[in-house]
């Protein structure tokens, strides 16, 4: 036998050896993981025989595509991919939209009208918490004062005879950003709304007792961490933002660096594809700055039940959708605290205007193979909910939010005896008047950076105190 031929046999050995060895890791590498973590969407999942979907054809594509994103080894096999094309300068075809989202906000930060009514027949019964409302404009407007209110006025109403003015013009163009299979809200600053709302929090610290702790948590949105500056350009910058409503608090409030503990993590799934929320991990890694700010030992994640819900398609794609973005649904991860917890919700009874309440839940599994995933973080948004824990501590907090806090107040149940969770867009009583009925020694405003520019939330609050 001739060298060639040699050769060429063991050429074949090793081929074939190398698909038997491949084929062996494939049989038993692990075929649960639900998330890939370096693209960032559902994997496909392995397909339940029946004989309707072989005889249409459908059980072997669903197989070939549970096949294809389990692969031995597949995400590494990507990110090396990934690294070869960069080193090539071959540039991937791009889907890029930017989207005009006129006469909404997604925030579901709504002007407040006076007749609102919210309620909840029964436990069963889904709470529609994303109330949808015009967004409000970017414009200039006369810069607010910081004068000091007179003995006349509180600070509320100093506050919001300061408020600025909303220019009648049309939404801004341009409001989300829709880049691959990923949906973006877009950030434009307004330095005299952003006054506003620190003004906001500086009279919620004014009317309170000097021992009640005042925090603010201002979350950014997921276009400031993309890592490709053309499209991160589009968006003033949240960084700066954050800091210049910081530095409009007096000196007693307790800002929250939540900016630099997501930066520090921008690589991970801190945002959903398809919705404007941050996820459960992003949310977690916000409630760690918050530990550090009010002196609590971070709980571990792992210390937390880990629940997953696939198959979510956020508020976004429901506004702008493309093939690429219904094919790659996110899915919804959840933790579960290490500690027991009671959760009444209270709402407003539609005919009596009787304040009322059921029994809620801090994570609520019954919207997991619901359209409403993001429902499973406290059950959506209402009035007011209060959390009763079983952890040996005389700690209460309020929480005034927006729903970016939904997913976040679940981490603060194991330091708290008691949490006070009000959504000023439906509550209806003074919350200065909460706090001091309840004992409660620490407030923490936390809403999503957009929210500095809707002054008709802001407003909702200033009604309050």
């Amino acid at each position: 036998m001739g060298k060639n031929n040699r050769m060429s046999h063991i050429n074949i050995l090793i081929f074939v050896s190398l698909i038997f060895i491949i084929s062996i890791l494939n049989i038993f590498s692990p075929k649960d993981k639900a998330i890939s973590e370096v693209e960032n969407r559902t994997l496909a999942q392995r397909p339940a025989f029946t004989w309707d979907k072989l005889l249409k054809g459908e059980y072997f594509r669903e197989y070939e595509d549970f096949f294809a994103d389990h692969f031995y080894d597949r995400e590494n096999l990507v990110e090396t991919s990934r690294y070869i094309t960069a080193l090539k300068g071959i540039r991937r075809e791009e889907e890029v939209f930017l989207v005009q989202f006129a006469g909404q906000n997604v925030a579901g930060n709504v002007d407040v009208e006076e007749d609102e009514e919210f309620s909840k027949v029964d436990e069963n019964e889904e709470i529609d918490g994303e109330n949808i409302a015009e967004t409000e404009v970017l414009a200039e407007a006369n810069e607010p004062s910081n004068a000091e209110p007179s003995n006349n006025e509180t600070a509320a109403a100093q506050v919001s005879k300061n408020k600025p003015a909303d220019e009648d013009t049309a939404t801004t163009t341009g409001n989300l950003l829709i880049l691959n299979d990923t949906i973006m809200e877009i950030y434009k600053f307004d330095a005299n709304k952003a006054k506003y709302y620190a003004n906001m929090v500086n009279a919620i610290r004014e009317k309170l007792d000097g021992s009640v702790k005042v925090y603010s948590l201002l979350a950014p949105v997921q276009i400031e961490f993309l890592a490709n500056d053309k499209y991160k350009g589009l968006s003033d910058s949240q960084h700066e933002a954050i800091e210049f409503v910081k530095s409009n608090f007096n000196e007693n409030i307790i800002p929250v660096n939540a900016y630099s503990a997501i930066a520090e993590h921008k690589d991970e799934y801190l945002y959903f594809r398809t919705d404007h929320h941050w996820t459960a991990l992003g949310a977690y890694y916000a409630y760690t700055a918050f530990a550090k700010a009010a002196e609590l030992e971070v709980v571990s994640l792992q210390s937390f039940q880990k629940g997953e819900a696939p198959g979510f398609l956020g508020y976004l794609s429901s506004v702008y959708s493309t093939e690429r973005i219904k094919n790659n649904p996110d899915t919804l991860v959840y933790y579960i605290p290490p500690v027991e917890t009671d959760m009444r919700v209270y709402y407003y009874d539609k005919e009596s205007g009787e304040k009322k309440w059921y029994k809620g839940s801090v994570i609520n599994k019954s919207y997991a193979d619901s359209t409403r995933k993001y429902y499973i973080f406290l059950g959506g948004d209402f009035p007011l909910g209060v959390i009763k824990t079983n952890v040996n501590t005389d700690r209460k907090i309020m929480v005034i939010k927006d729903s970016y806090a939904n997913a976040f107040v679940p981490f603060l149940t194991p330091h708290y005896s008691e949490i006070y969770v009000v959504d000023p867009r439906h509550y209806k009583e003074n919350l200065i008047d909460l706090v001091k009925e309840n004992n409660i020694g620490e407030v923490l405003v936390l809403n999503y950076v957009l929210t500095t520019n809707f002054s008709g939330f802001i407003d909702s609050i200033l009604k309050l105190i």
